[in-house]
C-alpha cells in the first residue's frame, strides 16, 4: 500500500510529533466548514498547550494519509470542561486514547487544505461521543468529581470571594476580546492599533506573523489575564486578596490594609494593585504598568498610564461578577467598561507552563507552506 507523505513533514518528523499550533484565533481553521476522517490513532499528545491527535486515514487510492487535529488543554479535557467549540462528554486522561485504537474526527478543516483541523466531536469505535456529545452522551458517561477543598483561612474582612473561578462563555467574544466593540482610540492609539498583529479579531493572523508578546511567554497583563480559558483561584488572608491564575502560574496580591501605590517600583506587567472594600465588592485599583501588553487579543494597545478599576463581588454562591474599567488619557478618550461573570468550579489550579509552545512555533509555519504533498513508494 502506497504511503502519502505530506508535505509539512520535515527532516523525517511526522505531523504528530510535532504538534499543531497553539493558537489560531480564526485565521487557520475554516469554521464554516466540517469534515469527519476516520482511521487508527497513531499518536495521542495529552500535554500543553493544546492536546493533539493524529490517525492515519485511508484515501481514495488506498494510501495512508496522516491526519492531525488539536483540542482544547488537557486540563480542561481533564474536568470535561466545554471548549475548543465543542462540550466535553467525558474527563480525560492521558490513557483515553492509545495507538491503534479506531476512532472518527470532525472538526474545522485548514484553510490551505493541509491534512488539519481543529476537532469538534470525537468518537470511538463502540460510538461512545469522548467529545462533543449533547446533554444526554454526557449524562451515561463516566464521571469523576475532585475532592472538596477546605479552606482553613476565613474572609477577614469584606465579602467572601474565595473558590476557583471560570469565566463563563455567554458571548461569542467572551475569549478573545474586553468588549463587543473597540474603544474610543486617540490617534496614537490607533497607530499603534493598525501595528498589531494578533491571533484574534479583525486583524488576526496566524502565530507565525504576530506581534503578540504573549507567544514568547511574556504576562498578557490586566485585563486580558481573564480572557484566557483557565481558571484563577482567590484567597483571602488578613490584609491581602490574593488572585492566583492557572494561565502561566501567575499570582496577582491585592493589599486591603489601607497602604498607598508604591512610587519605587518598575513599569510591570500585572502592575501595582491595591484594594478596599464597600461591603460585600471588593474595589481593586491597578496602576504601574509597562505598556508591552494588550488591553484584550484583538491588539488593542495601551500606555504606561493605564489605570485598572476591578470592582468583584458575588451575587450568589456560585457565581462572581467583575466590572471593569480601563482609563488611559494616551491610548483612549474616554473610560472603557466591561462586565465579566465567572462561575465557581470544584477544581484545583493545575499546571499550565508557556514554555510547552515551542515546539507549536516552527509547526505553524509548515502547515502555512503546505502544497498539497507528494506521493512516495
Amino acid at each position: 500500500m502506497k504511503i502519502k507523505l505530506i508535505a509539512i513533514l520535515l527532516a523525517g518528523t511526522s505531523l504528530a510529533s510535532m504538534g499543531l499550533p497553539a493558537h489560531h484565533g480564526g485565521s487557520f481553521y475554516d469554521g464554516s466548514k466540517s469534515t469527519t476522517v476516520r482511521g487508527a490513532v497513531t499518536e495521542f499528545r495529552f500535554v500543553n498547550p493544546h492536546v493533539v491527535i493524529a490517525i492515519a486515514v485511508e484515501g481514495a487510492e488506498g494510501e495512508l494519509i496522516e491526519w492531525s487535529g488539536e483540542l482544547t488543554s488537557p486540563n480542561r479535557l481533564a474536568r470535561a470542561a466545554s471548549g475548543g467549540g465543542a462540550t466535553n462528554t467525558i474527563h480525560w486522561t492521558r490513557d483515553t486514547l492509545v495507538p491503534g485504537d479506531e476512532i472518527e474526527l470532525t472538526g474545522n478543516p485548514a484553510r490551505n487544505g493541509a491534512p488539519a483541523m481543529r476537532i469538534t466531536k470525537v468518537v470511538d469505535a463502540n460510538r461512545m461521543v469522548l467529545l462533543g456529545g449533547d446533554e444526554t452522551e454526557a449524562d451515561n458517561a463516566p464521571t469523576v468529581r475532585e475532592p472538596e477543598y477546605v479552606w482553613a483561612v476565613p474572609a477577614n474582612d469584606g465579602g467572601d470571594l474565595r473558590g476557583v473561578w471560570m469565566r463563563r462563555n455567554d458571548s461569542a467574544y467572551q475569549n478573545y476580546a474586553f468588549s463587543a466593540d473597540l474603544p474610543p482610540m486617540t490617534l496614537w492609539a490607533k497607530a499603534r492599533y493598525e501595528e498589531a498583529r494578533p491571533t484574534f479579531g479583525p486583524n488576526g493572523v496566524a502565530v507565525s506573523d504576530t506581534n503578540d508578546l504573549v507567544y514568547q511567554c511574556f504576562p498578557p497583563g490586566v485585563p486580558r489575564i481573564y480572557f484566557h480559558p483557565h481558571p484563577f483561584e482567590i484567597v483571602q488572608t488578613p490584609g491581602r486578596v490574593i488572585i492566583a491564575y492557572e494561565y502561566q502560574q501567575l499570582l496577582r496580591q491585592v493589599f486591603t490594609d489601607d497602604r498607598e501605590h508604591r512610587n519605587d517600583l518598575a513599569p510591570m506587567w500585572l502592575g501595582d494593585s491595591t484594594g478596599r472594600w464597600e461591603g460585600d465588592t471588593l474595589v481593586v485599583e491597578t496602576v504601574n504598568f509597562n505598556d508591552r501588553t494588550w488591553i484584550d487579543r484583538r491588539g488593542v494597545p495601551h500606555s504606561d498610564q493605564l489605570r485598572v478599576v476591578e470592582r468583584i463581588r458575588r451575587s450568589d454562591e456560585n457565581e462572581l461578577i467583575v466590572d471593569i474599567t480601563v482609563e488611559d488619557p494616551i491610548a483612549f478618550t474616554e473610560p472603557w467598561t466591561s462586565r465579566k461573570i465567572f462561575d465557581k468550579v470544584n477544581w484545583s489550579l493545575e499546571e499550565f507552563v508557556c514554555l510547552d509552545d515551542s515546539s507549536y512555533q516552527e509547526f505553524e509555519r509548515a502547515l502555512l507552506e503546505y502544497d498539497g504533498g507528494s506521493p512516495e513508494e
